[in-house]
């Protein structure tokens, strides 16, 4: 039993751990998204902001658009995320 609680905890922590935050955009500015804690992200391209969830799947952070598309951006060494057509996002300061 306590094995199993261990192995709980641990998976929690490092769900916990994994998430994202912050403002990603691409070098144009033409594409930004504003990560925030419990899953929203705020998408704004060419000036329309709209209001999506997102998970994060190890490397992987899933954008659920309100029409049921899924976005898939990797998550890269450096910090930055590359998205579908190879877009890059790099974090803001």
């Amino acid at each position: 039993m306590k094995r199993i609680l261990l192995m709980l905890a641990v998976l929690l922590l490092t769900a916990c751990g994994s998430g994202i935050e912050g403002t990603y955009s691409d070098p144009t500015g033409v594409a930004k998204y504003e990560f925030e804690s419990g899953g929203k992200v705020y998408m704004s391209l060419l000036g329309v902001k709209t209001e999506q969830k997102y998970v994060v799947d190890g490397k992987h952070i899933k954008i659920i658009t309100s029409s049921g598309n899924t976005q898939i951006f990797t998550r890269l060494e450096d910090g930055s995320l590359e998205g579908p057509l190879g877009i890059k996002l790099k974090k803001q300061p």
